[in-house]
């Protein structure tokens, strides 16, 4: 029984790390003049969490950043935090952020063979929930909403994932949670 509570506090520590991290990833925000939507690092950190962490402890981290923010703290992507960031345009990728760890840690929980399957999802979803909302907060169409908020993002996306299925590769060696 020791064991279980040491490996739930590990668990619940590396949690906590990857709300850092994605704070951090937060951070390091670039604006494009074509979108409201910023590139960040975010997606790495979420994608990494997932596959760690596994569904439950990722999408913790996740929820823990989510609701630093929702209070008022400075974590969200260009240095904002309250309800404001919800309800604006990248609310609905923010939503996916809770969505993609649970898929990718699924994925990754059931075979190791199926990360980058999880990955793509988790990918997948984060831009789905985010374009849907960016067009019903901005009134674009579907096909404008993706344009601006998911088209360009993809490639940079993508390497996120290749970079996070190779550190996942090192860290599943190399920590024990």
């Amino acid at each position: 029984m020791k064991k279980d509570k040491m490996s739930h506090l590990r668990k619940l520590i590396f949690s906590s790390l990857f709300t850092v991290l994605i704070i951090v990833g937060s951070y390091i925000s670039i604006p494009f003049p074509f979108t409201p939507i910023p590139f960040t690092l975010q997606v790495l950190f979420i994608l990494l969490s997932g596959i760690i962490l596994g569904p439950y402890y990722g999408f913790m981290s996740s929820l823990l950043y989510l609701i630093l923010g929702i209070i008022g703290l400075p974590v969200f992507s260009g240095g904002q935090g309250g309800l404001v960031a919800i309800v604006g345009p990248t609310g609905g990728y923010l939503v996916g952020f809770l969505v993609a760890p649970i898929i990718i840690g699924y994925f990754s929980k059931k075979s190791r063979k199926l990360i980058l399957t999880g990955i793509i999802l988790g990918i997948l979803i984060i831009h789905l929930l985010g374009v849907l909302w960016l067009a019903r907060v901005n009134m674009l169409s579907i096909s404008k909403a993706f344009i601006i908020g998911s088209l360009p993002f993809i490639p940079f996306d993508l390497v996120k994932g290749v970079i996070a299925y190779t550190l996942s590769l090192y860290l599943v060696k190399h920590v024990q949670l």
